[in-house]
């Protein structure tokens, strides 16, 4: 007989007159069930209220099962589909947090389509697992609206348990995802991308909104055609994340006022922020020069993106692989090309399956790996 079983026996056995007919919630793994009155089975999970009047809500990735005194109909209807979704979840979620995200991600892909938009716990959990598969990749684009669902609902006051063991994704202090700066791989992605933000639904979190603007702003204008500049105001525009955001994205502004403006405030203020925020201003300072004329200034932003395999290539792997792609193409496009082709290959030893390494041609990698060979 599971253990479960005997422990749900043990605990109705033990229920306060009035509860003896109540439902229960067999969690996974050691968890003891909870058993309350009148069950609520929706997205978020089991819904309980428990002895002392209180609501306790199980997210669907913790669910074993479900018994329900009495076994009405209208809940028995809708419960097979979501044990099925709470199979899927737990099963995706401990796979993530094994480290298996190429078997999770498949199964988070199809929940994230279902619950997004949600506001629970549980649409946490797929969001968050689904975010952690894509980084895990190198699949930079298609990682930023799972980030924005993680941000969103963080922000709106959800927690999990869920994956606590693991490295943290998102930066509770200025609350975006570090390994997510406004930085693109021109592609397929990068134009779903832009599809999806065209029609992100933030709620009403304004914050989350912005986000998404600046985002959408920065992709577009890696596409070649940027939309006007992204206009934020109060509080929203104070948030230390929307500043950081904010300002990397000017950095590739048309108008070369705000791209100056914005060079010289990241270098007033990068030293007193954490390695990745600091991955992110040197990666815009030296991409945003590498624009302007004169070969100072483009010997300048090469110095700038640079720092990153120097410094950051362990906190921003995908910024940094995509630093030595960037300085590599510049060095090729000033006839350099030794130094390109010590870059690629730098490339390609420390970052052997960087996405970026796909979008050059293929005689540069060839070219590359013979260098490394």
């Amino acid at each position: 007989m599971p253990p479960w079983v005997v422990t749900l026996a043990v605990t109705v056995t033990l229920l306060p007159a009035g509860l003896t007919r109540a439902d229960t919630v067999v969690r996974r793994g050691a968890a003891p069930p909870i058993t309350g009155t009148n069950a609520v089975i929706d997205g978020a999970g089991v819904t309980l209220r428990v002895s002392g009047g209180s609501l306790v809500t199980v997210a669907w990735d913790r669910v074993r099962d479900v018994v329900l005194e009495p076994p009405d109909d209208t809940r028995l209807s809708v419960l097979p589909r979501y044990r099925d979704d709470a199979t899927r979840l737990w099963r995706a979620r401990t796979r993530v947090e094994r480290g298996d995200t190429a078997l999770a991600e498949p199964l988070l892909e199809r929940l994230f389509e279902t619950y997004r938009g949600q506001t629970n716990e549980t649409a946490l959990v797929i969001a968050n697992g689904l975010l952690r598969c894509r980084l895990a990749r190198g699949a930079h684009a298609s990682a930023v609206l799972p980030a924005l669902e993680v941000i969103r609902l963080r922000r709106a006051g959800f927690e999990t348990e869920s994956y606590r063991n693991l490295p943290p994704v998102i930066d509770p202090a200025t609350q975006l995802a570090p390994q997510l700066a406004p930085a693109w791989i021109p592609g397929r992605p990068l134009e779903t991308l832009d599809r999806d933000l065209a029609t992100y639904d933030p709620g009403n979190d304004d914050v989350v909104a912005a986000m998404a603007r600046l985002y959408h702003h920065a992709v577009r204008t890696t596409l070649g055609r940027p939309d006007d500049p992204v206009t934020l105001d109060g509080d929203v525009g104070r948030h230390p994340g929307i500043v950081r955001l904010g300002l990397l994205v000017a950095c590739t502004d048309p108008d070369s006022d705000q791209r100056n403006a914005a060079r010289r405030r990241l270098l007033e203020e990068l030293d007193g922020w954490p390695a990745w925020a600091q991955a992110w201003a040197r990666f815009g300072r030296g991409v945003s020069l590498l624009q302007e004329p004169g070969d100072g200034r483009r010997r300048r932003g090469m110095v700038e993106l640079l720092h990153l395999p120097a410094r950051y290539g362990r906190e921003v792997p995908f910024l940094t692989g995509l630093a030595l792609a960037r300085v590599a193409e510049a060095s090729r496009a000033d006839g350099e090309t030794e130094t390109a082709a010590v870059l690629e290959a730098e490339l390609v030893r420390r970052f052997p399956n960087h996405p970026v390494r796909r979008s050059a041609s293929g005689l540069r990698r060839t070219a590359a790996e013979d260098a490394v060979r």
